[in-house]
């Protein structure tokens, strides 16, 4: 039997993340419990292009010694920090107060609470994700592009990249319909 590999750097898992995103917010149209997916599947997506561009070209950059001397990666909010001061990318990131609010509301409120779970039961309220995933969204893409100095995403990946970006932007704009 021929052995088989599924190969992920930084930048192709964050991108594996965004096509996902696209694939879930179409399934959501029909499913709102894939929300769940998208909000997860978005962050990763945040996350993966915010250690990417915060990194620069020094991996252990975005990496920390806890106590215990073992290694931890910085989080979503450290590096995204790191990404407004422009070490290792092209400019500042900026964000706006709605793209704040959005990415606190995406990763404290819904992210967290899914990733760990705690017993019972939950009801969302998702009219309003669209928006916050589109404002997410604004702030990947701006990572992912404008502001990713050292990308090592080949021709076919930067297409990829674009092309779900795009998807994603049509179906939440199918989605705003729906939820009017």
């Amino acid at each position: 039997m021929t052995e088989r590999w599924a190969r992920f750097n930084t930048e192709t898992n964050a991108l594996d993340n965004l096509e996902k995103v696209a694939i879930f917010l179409d399934r959501a149209k029909c499913n709102p419990e894939d929300w769940k997916w998208v909000v997860m599947s978005c962050f990763g997506a945040l996350y993966g292009f915010a250690i990417q561009v915060a990194k620069g070209t020094d991996d252990l950059f975005v990496v920390r010694k806890t106590k215990k001397g073992q290694s931890r990666l910085i989080t979503c909010g450290e590096a995204i920090e790191i990404c407004q001061q422009a070490i290792g990318a092209r400019g500042p990131l900026e964000l706006s107060e709605e793209e704040r609010e959005s990415i606190n509301l995406i990763q404290n409120t819904f992210r967290n609470n899914f990733e760990y779970f705690n017993p019972g039961s939950w009801s969302i309220e998702i009219s309003g994700f669209p928006d916050h995933i589109l404002n997410v969204l604004n702030v990947v893409r701006r990572l992912a592009i404008d502001h990713n100095f050292y990308t090592h995403l080949d021709a076919q990946e930067k297409e990829r990249l674009n092309l779900a970006i795009r998807k994603c932007e049509l179906t939440i704009g199918e989605l705003r319909e729906m939820y009017k």
